[in-house]
């Protein structure tokens, strides 16, 4: 075996070994926030849950009218974005994360809804 072929195998092993190490700290979004998002004047109350199991992101967005299920959970460097399914049809959620807050807002045909909130837990 050639010393480059040596070299390719311990760094193919090197990586698939490694993968955990690799792997996104989300950490930081997992739990209970707090949101308001506002909504022509007036600020509604949002609570959002965001989880963690073996399949990634997930969680649940929690309104005064209904609980959605979040889908297409991911955290890119300090970009926290979702989408939901609602009687209205699928919104995405962009948030961008600094420190125990989030600062974004929902995507609808009408425009930006700005949403701000804390981590309660």
């Amino acid at each position: 075996m050639t010393l480059k072929s040596t070299f390719k195998l311990a760094l193919l092993s090197l990586l698939l070994n490694s993968s955990g190490v690799l792997a996104a700290d989300n950490s930081a979004v997992l739990g209970q926030w707090d949101l308001s998002l506002n909504l022509q004047g007036n600020e509604i109350p949002i609570n959002l849950t965001i989880t963690e199991d073996t399949d990634g992101l997930g969680g649940t967005w929690t309104g005064p009218q209904a609980t959605n299920t979040l889908s297409d959970v991911s955290l890119v460097g300090d970009t926290l974005s979702f989408s939901m399914q609602t009687q209205q049809g699928s919104l995405k959620v962009s948030f961008e994360l600094e420190g125990d807050t989030l600062n974004g807002g929902l995507s609808t045909p009408q425009g930006n809804l700005p949403i701000v909130g804390k981590k309660s837990s």
